[in-house]
């Protein structure tokens, strides 16, 4: 086995659970190449990893709207340069994890090509395969678990190593380092805690009025970032609005670090994070950043983090949460009601159990430790189980009880 392809285009936080998929293929065959097929907005997470050869970014945007729009001919030439590529390149072997796409026949260009499906049965585009894999039949799989499929039925014995893998680059660490350092209110005595507002969905955001009294809170024992993309620039400066008067504002990244690798070596560099339901979640845990991850229109469940200190809250006495719509469709005082539900006294809380467990040194990046699940649905009432890979663990907070265990099978 020589040379091999994965495709996984899009979906950031997919993508870096699907990394420990790596390591196995490399653990079976070390001279192996591995090469990763991405959309261009998603390679850049990718392009340090330590265990590919390379990473070929594609604009499936276009590729997707030519079609859309009837650009046939256009789509036409587009995928006959993809595929050519490809055909290049000379695979043995091809693994798609989103074989449920039709136009995925595109990338099998190999003589062995592995299909992964979402559902129990691969269906017609299962054909397209030499190994077919639907998803096993039990709710509890974590996505992580999922995307190691191809290893067995590529004849890898477990078990797997389910840590994600990604690289940080130095020119990377020395655009944040110099970010930092060009900051008026920067103090390199002070730790950093990382605010994360955005999300690719409304319904995944927190109010900007909860992480401006955090961020109120935090301010002068920490260094205090925001983070974001160019477009969540606007996000950042609202929370800076709604800080107490007199209160100095943190530091505004958002948009300052455009690339996610230098989003990753701000986090890596960090104390603690606070994120909802995003991409920067995925990369807290894969690099081992303790994290306090806000939840409203999802759960957990099967996209969890998995390693790294961690902290999950949300409220499951909103009863129509989790709802997982981009949207919120109610108005009023329901309006994103299951976000406002997490307070930022319990983020705090959260923050200050995870500083004080990890204030004698930072972890190992990937190192496993017990995820604390924080689920409030009124007084002294029992919260349901959290998916780690570590437990049972308890904690008791705000009169809530919350609960884990292993889900690791």
């Amino acid at each position: 086995m020589k040379r091999i392809l994965i495709v996984k285009l899009w979906a950031l936080g997919d993508i870096l659970m699907a990394t420990p998929l790596l390591r196995a293929l490399k653990r079976q065959w070390p001279d192996c190449e591995i090469t990763w097929l991405a959309d261009k907005g998603y390679a850049g997470v990718l392009e340090d990893n330590p265990l590919l050869t390379g990473v070929i970014p594609f604009d499936s945007g276009a590729w997707r709207r030519h079609w859309r729009y009837g650009r046939f001919w256009s789509y036409w030439r587009m995928s006959q340069a993809l595929r050519r590529d490809l055909r290049r390149r000379r695979f043995d072997v091809v693994i798609n994890l989103a074989g449920e796409k039709w136009w995925s026949v595109w990338f099998n260009v190999a003589p062995i090509t592995v299909g992964l499906f979402p559902r129990a049965e691969p269906g017609r585009m299962g054909r397209l395969y030499t190994h077919a894999l639907p998803r096993a039949d039990n709710p509890w799989v974590h996505n992580t678990t999922h995307y190691l499929r191809p290893a067995a039925a590529l004849g890898i014995p477990g078990p797997y190593d389910e840590r994600m893998v990604m690289g940080l680059s130095p020119r990377h660490r020395a655009a944040v380092r110099d970010f930092l350092y060009s900051q008026p209110g920067y103090d390199p005595r002070k730790p950093l805690v990382v605010l994360h507002p955005g999300a690719s969905q409304d319904s995944k955001c927190w109010p900007a009025a909860s992480f401006a009294a955090v961020a109120a809170t935090l301010h002068g024992r920490f260094n205090v970032v925001l983070t974001g993309s160019p477009k969540e620039r606007a996000l950042a400066e609202a929370i800076v609005a709604a800080l107490p008067a007199g209160t100095p504002p943190p530091l505004i990244a958002a948009g300052r670090l455009p690339h996610i690798g230098q989003t990753a070596a701000l986090v890596a560099q960090a104390a603690a994070v606070v994120t909802g339901d995003t991409s920067v979640l995925h990369i807290s845990s894969a690099l081992g950043t303790p994290l306090v991850g806000i939840y409203g229109s999802t759960r957990p469940g099967d996209n969890a983090p998995l390693f790294g200190p961690r902290v999950l809250l949300h409220d499951d006495s909103v009863p129509c949460a989790p709802c997982y719509k981009a949207d919120c469709p109610l108005r009023g005082d329901a309006h994103l009601r299951c976000q406002r539900a997490v307070t930022p006294a319990q983020v705090l809380a959260a923050l200050e159990s995870l500083l004080g467990e990890t204030q004698e040194g930072r972890e190992e990046p990937g190192r496993e430790e017990p995820a604390i699940e924080i689920a409030a649905q009124g007084a002294d009432a029992e919260c349901p189980p959290a998916r780690t890979r570590n437990g049972p663990s308890h904690v008791r907070a705000g009169g809530h009880s919350a609960e884990g265990y292993s889900a690791a099978n």
